[in-house]
């Protein structure tokens, strides 16, 4: 599923998304997700960044998340601040909230820093 990505220092990725979408409805049912982030520059096909990896998805567990994934996500997307607040993650009739992802694996590359070199990271998730 598309989403727009925010990530904390930690290198956790918050995105909101409402509970009906289909993504939500099978991160419900299977937290195991994969995902891929990526941009490229349209002019020079070698210049490229990306993110791909594996991780555990769940709803924000506290109030602190939340705040954390509607701050990510209005940086992002400034044109949404006075919608997605954290009263409205609260409130809405929608069913949207802010998931979390825990990222297990990740795989990123940078061709402009790198070449065509990629990295790779393993996490041990904390519960």
């Amino acid at each position: 599923a598309n989403v727009y990505y925010g990530a904390d220092e930690r290198g956790w990725l918050y995105f909101v998304s409402s509970d009906d979408t289909k993504h939500s409805q099978m991160i419900i049912d299977k937290p195991e997700i994969a995902f891929s982030i990526v941009w490229y520059n349209t002019q020079n096909h070698k210049d490229r960044k990306a993110v791909q990896g594996k991780g555990i998805c769940r709803p924000a567990a506290n109030d602190e998340e939340i705040a954390t994934g509607v701050k990510l996500h209005n940086q992002n997307i400034p044109e949404y601040r006075d919608k997605i607040t954290v009263d409205f993650i609260h409130n809405n009739e929608y069913g949207s909230r802010v998931w979390v992802i825990e990222p297990t694996y990740i795989k990123y590359w940078d061709d402009e820093a790198t070449g065509e070199e990629s990295q790779e990271f393993n996490f041990d998730r904390k519960v």
